[in-house]
């Protein structure tokens, strides 16, 4: 699974499956939902549990999973 970039409003997304796609907030693809863009990352949603994928560290890059929750790894 992997942020592949950004494009607007949109995310290129590869899914587990090895489909890729162009997605917007609330749409899916190879069963990963994609939650919400950040301004350089996105929270999907995978077989219920919430991963951030980030395409880069720096500024705008803080974290979009809920407080208080760890960061995946």
């Amino acid at each position: 699974m992997a942020l592949l970039g950004f494009a607007s409003n949109d995310a290129f997304l590869r899914a587990p499956t090895g489909e890729t796609g162009l997605l917007k907030e609330g749409e899916e693809l190879g069963g990963v939902k994609l939650l919400r863009i950040g301004t350089n990352r996105v929270l999907v949603e995978h077989e219920g549990q919430q991963k951030e994928l980030i395409m880069f560290s720096g500024f705008g890059g803080e974290t979009l999973l809920p407080k208080g929750k760890e960061k995946p790894q």
